[in-house]
């Protein structure tokens, strides 16, 4: 036909090699990038969404029961987030110094008592990010409600009986179990129990089969919107804190995202995060005014300055620490 173009078989093979061409420069170019490499939901996606153009991230399969750092990262992670649970088999001589005074300079005093519990080089190596609470997460909790604002020791009423779904966590039990009145709290505590599941927590809830479950903010906080049945309470006593923290790969060479983070702690960002349970580690003071713009559902859970300032970090462990608390985790079976 008038007016078309034909392509000789060695046209056809140089425009070949050079789109082979060019799509090599493409990965060239999408390898380049830093990458942070993290497991699904530690950090809010609308914080992700914000990573500037020269980062991307990774999302990490991760089970129950993974060693977290046996496998070893690929040479291209220039961050990794991770909870202050995974801390615990971590090897720090293979991440570099993130601190940073600007940083070390805002923390509020529960993040600075954080990384007091370690060593000041080991320290260095762990940028917190944020922070969320476990609480409790009730089905129908009006006959609960007022006793669960002051304090934990509501999980040993006897109406609860079989019906509570507790962290897959011995040491978060017994923390809980030492703050309660009664001196068999937790040997009581354990009775109580559905489940020890909070991985699979909310399904326990929603489908009826628990009354409570005990579960970090993060995990449970937005579904209030969309579900009447449920209601948080965050004691005034305080609460075990789950920690999200950056750590960074000796290999890495690649400048810390700082600025990114920091946007964390303005509006109209802060307001998206607290909307997760994700709290930035800043003075109590400083998140008021985006508290103050949350749903009033939500602003209920943050409006309890005390609870915050009563709540705990877990420090690492000696050998003889964890051993007797393995022990003492023992010999409360019911």
């Amino acid at each position: 036909m008038r007016g078309m173009t034909t392509l000789s078989r060695r046209d056809f093979i140089r425009l070949g090699v050079l789109a082979g061409t060019l799509s090599l420069y493409g990965c060239s170019f999408g390898d380049s990038r830093a990458t942070i490499r993290l497991p699904k939901g530690i950090i809010p996606k609308e914080f992700l969404k914000t990573l500037p153009s020269n980062w991307r991230y990774q999302l990490l399969d991760i089970t129950p029961g993974t060693d977290f750092f046996k496998a070893r990262f690929q040479e291209d992670t220039d961050l990794i987030a991770i909870g202050d649970g995974w801390l615990r088999n971590c090897p720090y001589d293979d991440f570099q110094s993130i601190a940073s005074d600007d940083f070390l300079a805002r923390y509020n005093s529960q993040a600075k008592i954080f990384l007091n519990n370690f060593s000041s080089e080991i320290a260095l190596r762990l940028l917190p990010v944020a922070v969320s609470p476990w609480v409790m997460i009730f089905r129908r909790g009006e006959n609960w409600a007022s006793e669960a604002k002051g304090s934990w020791d509501v999980l040993l009423d006897s109406d609860l009986k079989g019906h509570i779904v507790f962290p897959n966590s011995p040491r978060l039990i017994m923390s809980l179990a030492d703050r309660m009145s009664p001196s068999d709290s937790l040997q009581r505590l354990r009775k109580q129990a559905a489940a020890f599941d909070d991985v699979n927590g909310m399904n326990w809830l929603l489908s009826g089969k628990a009354k409570v479950a005990i579960l970090p903010l993060q995990v449970c906080l937005k579904i209030l919107v969309r579900d009447s049945r449920l209601r948080i309470a965050f004691p005034i006593e305080g609460a075990p804190l789950n920690w999200t923290l950056l750590l960074k790969p000796r290999l890495s060479l690649k400048p810390t995202p700082l600025e990114w983070i920091k946007q964390s702690w303005t509006l109209p960002l802060l307001v998206q995060l607290l909307s997760n349970g994700w709290i930035p580690p800043l003075p109590y003071s400083e998140l008021e005014q985006a508290i103050d713009l949350l749903p009033l559902k939500y602003q209920v859970i943050y409006k309890s300055r005390r609870s915050f300032e009563n709540s705990w970090s877990f420090s690492p462990l000696t050998l003889m620490e964890e051993n007797l608390l393995e022990e003492r985790w023992f010999n409360s079976f019911p």
